[in-house]
């Protein structure tokens, strides 16, 4: 039994063996106010679209959050759902953005700070330059051109739209209207989706193309089916 357990021991993984790592942050509103109930989500890849490899206990009243994982390079970010639950964003929830590469070291206390934001507050920044802005306006329908209300529309600049792209409406209203501030005239891919991150459907984005010479556009744009 002894000689078992000493090979046991030797076939451990070293990586397994080693000290963990412990992730330190504070979780924050577009304020600087520290954010009670949210969770950082920590993946071993880029890819921040599918289940994370590691979810937070829910931040405390300081917006404080500690996390042990085993060292190695790791791509991190904030939520707070309204309900608790997990799963793609609605109205209300909160996301802190592109996700931070954090690489802490076995034994290492990696602090991190993560500011996250309801997609409205993203939608009303944009507002703030918008008299040099492209304003695209319309409203967000479903399949059946019924108006959609609680979805975004959303723009990049090429078909490879990320977790968070370049540019966001806020949220529909009652009657699915929308106001989406892009920065310059140019060639851009416009869809709508009523959670957050958007669908990966490349075949849900629409060309939108903008001159010079016009500053504001009209265009009803189909909720992706999800």
């Amino acid at each position: 039994m002894l000689v078992l357990a000493c090979l046991l021991w030797l076939a451990v993984d070293p990586l397994q063996a080693a000290d963990p790592a412990t992730i330190k942050a504070v979780v924050l509103d577009v304020a600087g106010n520290p954010v009670t109930g949210a969770k950082i989500f920590v993946y071993d890849s880029a890819d921040t679209r599918r289940p994370a490899d590691f979810i937070s206990p829910m931040s405390d009243r300081g917006g404080r959050v500690v996390l042990q994982v085993p060292p190695g390079r790791y791509w991190v970010v904030a939520r707070l759902k309204k309900d608790g639950t997990y799963g793609p964003l609605m109205p209300g929830d909160k996301h802190s953005g592109e996700p931070a590469t954090l690489e802490p070291a076995a034994g290492e206390e990696l602090a991190s700070e993560f500011v996250v934001a309801d997609i409205r507050d993203v939608g009303r920044k944009k507002q703030t330059v918008a008299a040099e802005s492209i304003i695209l306006r319309g409203r967000i329908v479903d399949g059946s051109g019924e108006p959609v209300a609680n979805a975004y529309v959303f723009a990049a600049r090429t078909k490879q739209v990320g977790p968070v792209p370049e540019f966001l409406s806020a949220w529909s209203d009652s009657l699915g209207n929308y106001t989406l501030y892009l920065p310059t005239a140019g060639r851009y891919v416009v869809g709508a989706a009523a959670q957050f991150p958007p669908p990966r459907q490349a075949e849900a984005l629409r060309d939108f193309v903008s001159d010079s010479g016009t500053s504001d556009f009209v265009m009803d744009v189909t909720l992706a089916v999800q």
